[in-house]
């Protein structure tokens, strides 16, 4: 969503220029932002002026820079101003002004971002408490990220044409779901297939139905995660058209999923010492369980991270993934059934090693009395002998 104050001047022909370029939808609002709190900062001076202002002294943008840097330092971190410094370069290049502002020394004026990454997964307690207190379609967000890793940009233009069960046929005929593929970033430069396990799977078909039932037709192209719907027939000003489905965006997403682990007391703190990321977490936790299963090249393949040099095929993809479903399967059934299985193969192979034991004893019985029958024949011949002697 591009920002108000730039939405005012888009006739400007800076404007226009600077918002060219973008692949991503999410790095357009940003650096829009990033460019609005900047024009602000200098007295409300407008995109145009400043690159009027550019074209006659590219030093004086320079200088108006490092003021900015200067006074906003102690008060936001060195990510953020990376970031205004990235929006306003993107700014002035998009607008032919190359020379004469040294972004290099800005860098160094610049503090070093902190460093990140000390944030966790979520535990399976904590997901299956989430799972336990989310409505369906919160569940179905879990259960994609945890079961898949996609980011959360992934959910926009996602939709139903972009998953697919894939059956798996028994001895006896009966047919059960392996996996669904799903098609991350379709029609994209970074469009990549992964796998959500039957679990997310038969909660999508849930979401689905409740869906279907208050009218709405789910096609191919239907969102695959929407806006919620208003179930009050009896309300008279109702705005939303339950019928009609909107697609949830990615942000909208990540701000739901905020406020829910906040409403169910798994967020405390600022953002800044929060355990786990509201979405970003979920990735972890499947990486981390992922590779309980499978080779670190193949689950980064899942995750969409692109190797140049390794091609498996789907069908490889599949059945290293389908090792992992255990690991990411988040039911306490699931995980019991797998319990009883491991249980069973014990049992089984205590049982084994009793029936050898016996079969060994038995053996060793057998001998004992062929051995006992001859010595007896033996201690017979020779009281004969001895009889007959006398």
């Amino acid at each position: 969503m591009i920002p108000k104050e730039i939405q005012e001047n888009i006739n400007d022909k800076s404007v226009k220029n600077f918002l060219k370029g973008f692949h991503s939808d999410s790095t357009k609002e940003s650096y829009c932002k990033k460019l609005v709190q900047f024009l602000e900062f200098h007295h409300n001076i407008t995109a145009d002026k400043l690159l009027l202002q550019a074209k006659k002294n590219p030093k004086t943008i320079q200088h108006m820079i490092i003021d900015y840097v200067e006074e906003r330092k102690s008060k936001v971190s060195g990510s953020t101003l990376q970031q205004t410094r990235a929006a306003l370069k993107h700014f002035f290049e998009m607008n032919d002004i190359e020379d004469g502002i040294n972004w290099s020394k800005i860098s160094k004026i610049i503090p070093h971002a902190k460093k990140t990454g000390n944030d966790r997964s979520p535990t399976i307690e904590e997901i299956r408490l989430m799972l336990e207190l989310a409505d369906t379609r919160t569940k179905c967000v879990i259960l994609m990220c945890s079961s898949s890793g996609i980011r959360v940009g992934a959910f926009d233009g996602m939709t139903w044409g972009d998953i697919s069960p894939i059956s798996q046929k028994h001895d006896d005929g009966e047919k059960t779901i392996l996996a669904a593929k799903l098609t991350v970033y379709k029609g994209e430069r970074e469009e990549y297939t992964t796998f959500v396990t039957p679990e997310c799977y038969a909660i999508l078909e849930q979401y689905k139905k409740s869906r279907e039932s208050i009218g709405e037709k789910i096609t191919l192209r239907s969102p695959l995660i929407r806006d919620s719907w208003d179930n009050n027939t009896y309300r008279k000003d109702k705005r939303k058209e339950p019928k009609m489905a909107k697609p949830l965006a990615s942000k909208t997403i990540a701000n739901m999923m905020g406020e829910f682990l906040k409403k169910i007391n798994l967020r405390e703190g600022n953002s800044g010492t929060y355990e786990f990321k509201q979405i970003h977490g979920f990735r972890k936790f499947f990486k981390t369980n992922a590779e309980r299963a499978c080779k670190t090249i193949d689950v980064e393949k899942l995750m969409g991270h692109t190797e140049n040099y390794y091609k498996p095929s789907l069908d490889y993809l599949l059945a290293e993934y389908v090792k992992a479903i255990p690991y990411l399967t988040i039911s306490e059934t699931v995980e019991l059934k797998d319990k009883i299985k491991q249980q069973m193969v014990i049992s089984d192979k205590k049982v084994g090693e009793i029936e050898r034991d016996n079969v060994s004893l038995q053996d060793r019985l057998n001998k004992l009395e062929s051995s006992y029958g001859s010595l007896k024949e033996i201690l017979e011949d020779v009281l004969l002998a001895r009889t007959k002697s006398k």
